[in-house]
Formats: structure tokens, C-alpha cells, sequence
């Protein structure tokens, strides 16, 4: 272990998650490192890559009273670990990416993270009993993700503008597209092949504005079945796609492209899962304490993200691989340069980067 990376660690985390106590800071501190280290969530891993004065077991015993403890602050935690993220990333226009995953049968979350280079940082979610309908928070998906959002903008500064990004699972809702107008905030969600829009001269479906190799932008009544919202439709056929896109915002800055960036929530659970993390292999099934165990994956994460940025800072990165056509695209995400770095300089040469994104500037 290296005592002086982890202290000075521990120290910005104190610094800005205020809502931990020094045990919780701590164990935080201690355990991110430990999953960088282990490049996994299991508990033997983790000890034994931190552990110091104590024996392995004692290491792994901390770790389950670390995720058994109801006492955690998760709701302040969300807020704190947003704002900090967020003021580090600098973004003229936040998009937030709002997700669902599953780990089997076993255990679902939901997921809010703010999308930044190709890759999406968790922010705060909730988790429960996978595939059980009787399980599901009883208050329903939009609700859950209301609060989810509320969350997040507690630690946000109050000028932020923001854009919140779903699929069609989650955002053919006209009660969420409120609820985030509620927050002052914009969407832009993907919507069913169904979905309709009604305008002055007809009451066209979205998809059929447009044919493949097209887009178009509409403005009119979303919704209409529920009460109705006016709003602006994109429907965007990519020649390359089997099927057109049709999105729905009240933003009229955006062109409805913007929408790609919802899959980098798919790529940070993949880095979560079998990409880094292994998260899909925890035994933990109980849902509260899955939920402490994303604080410290989450954590992690973000700093190998910020870490792959500095990568790129000093020349250390992988060199892009040409695409056809001229451009070039990442040999590795930076992710992957995180961990490298992480390796290579952070724990074998001491050099401590705290939380700090520097956008990759070979594709600015």
C-alpha cells in the first residue's frame, strides 16, 4: 500500500464529502483504493491487496460492516459526490444519463450518471430485487427516479443546465418528462415506434417523418393521450441504423444527435461489470447493501476516469488507431488508461492526482 497516495486521498475526500464521519472517510479512502488495486469487488481480493497491520479476515470483516451499515448517509452522499464530480467536470451542459441494469436475477439498479468522454459517472441510483414485481420500490419507476434527480441537483451549483437522457423503457413517460420540468431542468428521450406528435395539419407517428439516411425536426403536442405537452420531436435515420430514432425534448438548442451519448451509461456498467470492477460476481444480494458498495465503485471509477484524463495530459496514453476515412479513434477508453496510469505512476512512483477531469484534447 501506499500510505502517502491513500492519505493525501483520504484527505480530498474528507474535504468534500462532508457528510461522512472520519470512520466513513476512512474505510472509503481505503476500499476504492483497494478495488483499483484488485481491479474487482470481492471481498478476499480487495483485503488482500490493502491490507496492512491487520490480517486478511479482519480487512474482510471491515468491509462487511462498511456495507452492512444502515448509519451510511447515502441521500447526502448522492449530493456531495454529484457536486464534487460536476464542479471537476466544468460542462457548459450537463447531460445526465438515467439507465437501468441487472445483475442476473439477482439485483436491479437503477442509475443516475453524468455522461463525460465516452464513458457515464454514476451519481446516485437505487437498487432492489431483480425480476420480482412485488419487489420493486413501491413507489414506481418515475417516482424513484424523481427522487433520484432530486438528489443529484441538491449538489449541484443553481445555474446548472441540465439535459436528461432515457431510452424507451424509461422515457415514454409524459408524468417523468414533468417531473424534470419540475426541476427546471430539459429532457431528451427516446421514444416508442408508436409514439405520435400532433401538428396544425395532421397527427403524424414521429418515425415517419422522415426515411433512411434523413432527420427532421418537428414542434407541437407530445403526449396527447396524457394531458398533453407542447415540445419538439427529431427523427433521425442514420444510414447506417436499422431503424429511426424518434426523441421527444423541451429544448429547442438540441438537434436530437445529442442522444448518443445514452449509450456510454451502457459502456460505464460494462466497466463496472466485466470491463473492471467484475461487479457482476459480488455476493452481496441484499439490495440497501449493494447500494453502499456502489458508493465505493462509483468512487473509484470516477477517479480512473479522471486518472485516464491526466494519462492523456502527459503523453502517456495509447496512440489512436486511424479509421477509415481519416479520423482516428481511442486505442484504449480512459478508463482503461486510469488503470494503467493508476499502475504505472500513482503506485509505483508515489504521484498523487486527486479528482480532476481533463477532457481528452486528440479529439477536441
Amino acid at each position: 500500500m501506499n500510505y502517502p497516495v491513500l492519505y493525501q486521498w483520504q484527505e480530498e475526500i474528507a474535504t468534500h464529502l462532508t457528510c461522512l464521519n472520519s470512520w466513513q472517510v476512512a474505510n472509503t479512502a481505503l476500499f476504492t483504493l483497494g478495488v483499483m488495486r484488485a481491479e474487482s469487488c470481492q471481498q478476499q481480493q480487495i483485503a488482500r491487496a490493502v491490507v496492512t497491520g491487520e490480517q486478511v479476515e479482519s480487512c474482510c470483516r471491515r468491509w462487511r460492516r462498511f456495507t452492512a451499515n444502515d448509519a451510511f448517509p447515502l441521500i447526502p452522499f448522492f449530493s456531495d459526490w454529484s457536486g464534487w464530480v460536476v464542479r471537476q467536470l466544468k460542462l457548459r451542459k450537463i447531460m445526465l444519463l438515467v439507465d437501468e441494469t441487472k445483475l442476473q436475477d439477482r439485483i436491479g439498479a437503477l442509475v443516475v450518471g453524468v455522461a463525460w468522454e465516452g464513458r457515464c459517472i454514476p451519481l446516485a441510483w437505487r437498487c432492489y430485487i431483480a425480476d420480482q414485481k412485488e419487489a420493486y420500490p413501491a413507489e414506481g419507476q418515475v417516482k424513484v427516479i424523481e427522487s433520484l434527480l432530486q438528489h443529484v441537483q441538491a449538489g449541484l451549483p443553481p445555474e446548472s443546465e441540465v439535459v436528461v437522457l432515457a431510452d424507451r423503457g424509461i422515457g415514454n413517460s409524459s408524468n417523468l418528462c414533468r417531473a424534470i420540468i419540475r426541476l427546471g431542468w430539459y429532457y431528451l428521450f427516446r421514444v416508442t415506434a408508436n409514439s405520435k406528435i400532433v401538428l396544425p395539419e395532421a397527427t403524424p407517428r414521429i418515425v415517419d417523418l422522415v426515411e433512411r439516411g434523413q432527420s427532421r425536426s418537428v414542434e407541437g403536442t407530445l403526449f396527447s393521450s396524457t394531458g398533453g405537452l407542447f415540445g419538439w420531436a427529431h427523427a433521425l435515420w442514420d444510414a447506417d441504423h436499422e431503424a429511426p430514432w424518434a426523441l421527444v425534448t423541451n429544448d429547442p438548442s438540441l438537434c436530437g444527435w445529442e442522444y448518443a451519448q445514452r449509450n456510454w451509461e451502457e459502456q460505464g456498467f460494462r466497466d463496472l461489470k466485466s470491463g473492471g470492477w467484475q461487479w457482476q460476481a459480488s455476493r452481496i444480494r441484499q439490495p440497501a447493501h449493494v447500494e453502499r458498495l456502489l458508493v465505493i465503485l462509483a468512487m473509484a471509477y470516477g477517479w480512473c476516469l479522471a486518472l485516464g484524463g491526466v494519462a492523456v495530459q502527459e503523453g502517456s496514453a495509447r496512440k489512436p488507431l486511424p479509421r477509415a476515412g481519416g479520423s482516428v479513434r481511442r486505442y484504449w477508453s480512459l478508463f482503461k488508461e486510469g488503470i494503467a496510469f493508476f499502475f504505472e505512476q500513482v503506485q509505483r512512483y508515489g504521484r498523487y492526482f486527486g479528482l480532476c477531469f481533463y477532457p481528452d484534447s486528440r479529439f477536441t
